[in-house]
């Protein structure tokens, strides 16, 4: 038989388990619904072109800047990736 946990344990720790539980559920169950979403290879096509689409539009946008602001393009998608990569909170 399981020994019942103390009331101090379940009135401090209970509210917070249970928010966990539910977000940890909702995520379960959104990714397990984006993973058949994409599995639908009309979606999953679109979903590449789409991300196509969007690099195609920013090269453009860097093609077309002022000359001057093609170098400031470059060096804010530096900071940028370099950003993603880093673990210092800059």
């Amino acid at each position: 038989m399981q020994k019942p946990h103390p009331k101090w344990a379940v009135f401090l720790f209970g509210p917070l388990l249970h928010v966990i539980g539910f977000f940890y559920r909702s995520y379960g169950a959104n990714r397990a619904r984006l993973a058949e979403f994409k599995s639908n290879p009309k979606v999953a096509f679109a979903l590449k072109m789409l991300a196509v689409l969007v690099l195609v539009g920013w090269i453009l946008v860097w093609m077309f800047a002022a000359d001057g602001s093609g170098s400031r393009l470059s060096d804010e998608f530096r900071r940028m990736i370099e950003g993603v990569g880093s673990t210092s909170g800059r």
